[in-house]
């Protein structure tokens, strides 16, 4: 192992040293030996010291090469270290970062958790009560269906009832206005033999009137002139008795054949009236409904679609009024099955103006009329209607 160059130095110190000591001590006889013998020792401790020396340099150099070495690996490895130092830091920073919004992830997640309990208890709640309400809604139908049940057979048993009653009555009444036509046609005979008879009275006492005035004065010729005026009032008044007679057959007639075939003619009982209650400022389109319905025999009208539905086939009368709002204008038409027949028009030009329009059509089974919208905008009305639709059978 080599020694350091301070080491060598004190070891050649210690030595020179130890000499002079030695120097000292030896007697001067001895003295030039001994001198001859430290200069010849000197010059070997030169030579040696040179070498020492030169060593020294040069592991002096080397160190110093060393050094320079060592303190640029120092640099470097410090400006490592404080690159690993930043890097350390951004990445603390980074898996702080990432764990923070890791932690807000897992908040959010657990508040969402949250949220889907409360939903799915909320849902479950739910389910409960529509399971509940079904139960309910099916015990309500069962209860229906049972009501319905008891009241088709009460309606059937009424209805037999009623046909009974109507059959026994019809009966009575066919009896009736049999014995009655017999009695209108006994006394239409009878007139007719009053009719029969009364010319000939005429005729009979016109001779004996005549007779009279041939054989009385003026004054009774003025007599029997009333009494002819009396005769012809009485047969006046007996050919207008034989018509009301002749006519009241005829009637009881018809109402006789009419009860025989099943009753009265129902297309004669067909026809409505409806209309509007409520104001509507800004209607522009579609059908017009007149929900407040006043009169519907048959039930052709239907209040909640504004339509009429025709029960049978014959001839209508359609009539509507529509009222402006305000001092808007405003046509509507009457439809039958979507084809507009007549138009009417309310127009502006000072407040609440109306229009009106009628038509008469000729309708099939299942034909439909209704209002419908063509332009303008908004109608007015009351609680007592004044936008109406009315219609009827001829």
């Amino acid at each position: 192992m080599m020694k350091s160059p301070l080491t060598l130095l004190a070891l050649v110190v210690c030595l020179a040293e130890s000499q002079t000591i030695a120097v000292s001590e030896i007697d001067d006889t001895n003295i030039t030996d001994f001198t001859d013998n430290v200069d010849r020792q000197r010059g070997m401790d030169s030579v040696v010291l040179r070498q020492l020396l030169n060593q020294e340099t040069l592991i002096r150099m080397s160190l110093v090469k060393n050094v320079h070495a060592m303190m640029k690996d120092m640099v470097s490895f410090k400006d490592m270290a404080l690159s690993l130092q930043n890097e350390m830091a951004d990445l603390k920073q980074t898996i702080t970062d990432e764990m923070t919004k890791r932690v807000k992830d897992a908040r959010v997640l657990k508040r969402e958790i949250q949220k889907l309990k409360e939903m799915d208890r909320k849902l479950e709640e739910r389910l409960v009560d529509q399971n509940q309400t079904d139960s309910s809604l099916r015990e309500e139908l069962e209860k229906t269906k049972s009501d319905q049940k008891g009241f088709e057979i009460t309606v059937l048993a009424n209805q037999e009832q009623l046909d009974r009653n109507v059959s026994e009555r019809l009966s009575d009444i066919n009896v009736h206005v049999r014995i009655l036509s017999m009695s209108l046609i006994e006394l239409q005979r009878h007139a007719q033999q009053i009719e029969k008879t009364v010319p000939e009275l005429i005729e009979e006492k016109f001779q004996v009137v005549s007779q009279m005035m041939s054989n009385v004065s003026t004054s009774l010729l003025e007599d029997s002139n009333g009494t002819l005026s009396e005769i012809k009032a009485d047969l006046s008044d007996t050919q207008q008795i034989q018509l009301k007679l002749s006519s009241a057959v005829l009637s009881l007639e018809w109402f006789r054949n009419n009860i025989s075939s099943g009753g009265s003619d129902s297309k004669k009982g067909i026809g409505f009236t409806a209309g509007t209650v409520s104001d509507n400022r800004y209607w522009n389109s579609g059908k017009l409904v007149f929900s407040s319905v006043l009169y519907n025999e048959g039930n052709g009208y239907n209040p909640l679609t504004g339509v009429f539905t025709s029960p049978t086939q014959g001839f209508f009368v359609f009539y509507v009024t529509i009222n402006a709002y305000g001092s808007t204008t405003v046509y509507v038409d009457i439809v039958q099955n979507s084809v507009s027949k007549v138009r009417a028009l309310a127009y502006g030009s000072t407040s609440h103006q109306t229009g009106t329009n009628m038509v008469v059509l000729n309708l099939r089974d299942g034909d439909k009329v209704w209002v419908q919208f063509h332009s303008g905008q908004g109608y007015h009305t009351n609680s007592i209607p004044i936008t109406t639709f009315t219609g009827f059978m001829i």
